[in-house]
């Protein structure tokens, strides 16, 4: 029983946390600590992205630890990360029963259960735990499940339709126990919604990125010179794209719309920039050479202290995915490190993130994979005087400020957990 004196005490379940290269879990923690509230982990031991545990950690033990003086218990895992499905089914599984098991005491000192919903199946324990011991939780969905596992052609066939049955009934479960369900887009909740989830039980918490990892400005003469070192003439509109080069992306579209000749005009030529790597990078490349040749460049992986003073010499920055009925309702955290920079958007994307650009006024948007109308996009984008390209950026940064910055998604998220902490079942 909860003393009213004494800050609320949430265990935050989520199967993969520091050291292991996740930064989300890590933000959501820090910032309800901040808030007052009392939150110790529950997670698996580290061997993500690799499949190899960790050194100086051990697959099947159990460890009582600490990362910034956050108590975290750590249980045993059945350590993989390969395409193998059934490798996946097992280490999702084997966290699920070993957190259900070891999880227990740490689950009689909790008011309520924060679950970080990738994979669905972190929610396995404290759905057991709500059935046998009362114990509230809110799940917190950063992927729908099964949906975003078989977007990427996951066990095809009649053993996937199996698959698939299956997960669609243990989610189902997993919202119906749950006391309160946090999603991180509207067209999640709609969606979740029309699958017979109660509105009410539902709250929208963007993703926020906290202040400390916001660019701040740097004297000009310590910075790069991105023109400089691309060989670009003073003049280009620079259109940046720093992430993953994914098949999810649709950056060919984006290459292919550079060889529009508007875009080449003199005075004011059009230069795409694409930092990173990713299984489709060769591709790009390749297509750039045949279509515009010297004005699409490449720059490999940059940490965020090397990239972060390039992006802001950048005119635009592009956000992509292609079109699908999942990232319809996916918010990628790109979108919040362009917004808290104030910087211009040039959105290749539907559903949910088009929206945020368009209700923000921050961007322009171009319906994914039409190279014609992306064409179309850039050159509205470089008729436009700086004076209102900065607006632009200006008003994307009040709509994080408004909506998504981490003050204004810790309230939300706490004022959630409150919620159904009073939901404790005898």
């Amino acid at each position: 029983m909860r003393v009213a004196s004494q800050p609320l005490r949430v265990l935050f379940v989520c199967q993969w946390y520091a050291p292991e290269p996740v930064t989300q879990p890590g933000w959501i923690v820090d910032g309800l600590r901040d808030a007052g509230l009392d939150v110790s982990v529950l997670t698996a031991q580290p061997n993500y992205p690799s499949g190899r545990v960790r050194p100086g950690y051990k697959a099947w033990a159990l460890r009582q630890d600490a990362v910034d003086k956050v108590p975290v218990l750590r249980t045993p895992v059945y350590p993989s990360h390969d395409r193998s499905a059934l490798g996946r089914i097992v280490n999702y599984l084997s966290w699920a029963l070993s957190s259900s098991l070891f999880g227990w005491r740490a689950q009689r000192e909790a008011d309520v259960v924060l679950v970080y919903s990738s994979p669905a199946t972190a929610a396995l324990a404290p759905l057991m735990w709500r059935r046998m011991a009362g114990l509230p939780y809110v799940l917190q969905i950063q992927d729908l499940w099964p949906d975003s596992v078989f977007a990427s052609g996951f066990l095809p066939g009649r053993a996937g339709r199996l698959v698939r049955s299956l997960l669609e009934s243990m989610v189902q479960a997993f919202y119906r126990q749950a006391s309160g369900i946090v999603v991180i887009s509207p067209g999640m909740k709609d969606l979740l919604v029309e699958r017979g989830v109660e509105a009410e039980k539902i709250s929208l918490v963007y993703n926020w990125l906290p202040p400390e990892t916001m660019s701040e400005d740097i004297p000009t003469g310590a910075e790069a010179d991105l023109r400089a070192m691309l060989g670009l003439p003073a003049e280009a509109f620079v259109v940046m794209y720093a992430g993953n080069h994914g098949d999810a992306q649709g950056l060919d579209a984006v290459v292919r719309a550079m060889a529009d000749v508007r875009l080449n005009a003199p005075g004011r030529p059009v230069h795409l920039v694409l930092v990173g790597d990713g299984v489709a990078k060769q591709g790009l490349m390749s297509l750039a050479e045949s279509m515009a040749p010297a004005r699409v460049h490449f720059l490999g992986f940059m940490t965020r202290d090397d990239l972060s003073p390039l992006t802001r010499q950048a005119n635009a920055q592009l956000v992509s995915l292609i079109k699908n009925p999942l990232f319809e309702v996916t918010m990628p955290s790109k979108i919040q490190s362009v917004l808290s920079a104030a910087q211009p958007v040039l959105a290749c994307a539907a559903g949910d993130l088009a929206r945020v650009v368009r209700e923000s006024g921050a961007g322009v948007v171009a319906p994914p994979g039409d190279t014609a109308k992306i064409a179309d996009a850039l050159v509205q984008m470089v008729g436009l005087s700086s004076a209102e390209l900065t607006a632009m950026g200006e008003r994307g940064r009040h709509y994080y400020e408004g909506v998504m910055k981490q003050a204004v998604g810790v309230d939300r998220l706490a004022h959630a957990l409150s919620a159904a902490s009073e939901d404790r079942r005898a």
